[in-house]
């Protein structure tokens, strides 16, 4: 009799395991599988934009204003994150002689429509602007994160207080689970 019973035991104690199995992996769905969905991700796109600048303060010594860009974005990697994202960024920027000082906001639009939104600042002296991850929508919120954006080459002005240029922009990124 304790034989028999054993391995009922074993059968069921099994059964309840495939079973558990089955529902943990319905309920997880199929990112139980690819944990990397939810791990750090890099992101390396060119981003090409023209920006108006409106000067509130213009003299020999600095100028001081606002600006206005709009462009779009390449990505450079395999996964083609950010890739064709269009870019609208505004915020205050001041030149001393050759120094610069920006700090702004970028809103990186995908062509579903979500978006993502940036702090971007750049200090008298510094090569790179840092970029921070502020918030996201749709298949973007919660996300996290933040790099550098440094110029890799600027055109001549088509018009007066304009400036077009692109920048690399690099970093990493999280979303939540």
């Amino acid at each position: 009799m304790g034989g028999g019973s054993i391995m009922s035991y074993k059968k069921g104690f099994i059964r309840f395991l495939i079973v558990l199995s089955i529902a943990a992996f319905i309920l997880l769905g199929s990112s139980a599988l690819n944990p990397a969905a939810y791990a750090e991700q890099r992101y390396n796109v060119i981003a090409c934009v023209s920006m108006d600048m409106k000067p509130m303060v213009q003299s020999p010594e600095m100028i001081l204003g606002t600006y206005d860009c709009k462009g779009i974005m390449r990505s450079n990697n395999e996964s083609k994150v950010f890739d064709n994202f269009t870019i609208h960024g505004q915020g205050v920027v001041l030149y001393e002689g050759k120094n610069r000082t920006i700090n702004g906001y970028l809103k990186y639009l995908d062509p579903d429509g979500d978006f993502v939104t940036f702090r971007y600042t750049q200090n008298q002296g510094e090569k790179a602007a840092t970029t921070t991850l502020l918030m996201g929508t749709g298949k973007w919120k919660g996300i996290t994160g933040g790099g550098k954006a440094t110029l890799i080459t600027r055109g001549k002005p088509v018009a007066a207080h304009t400036h077009q240029f692109c920048n690399n922009h690099k970093g990493t990124f999280t979303l939540p689970k």
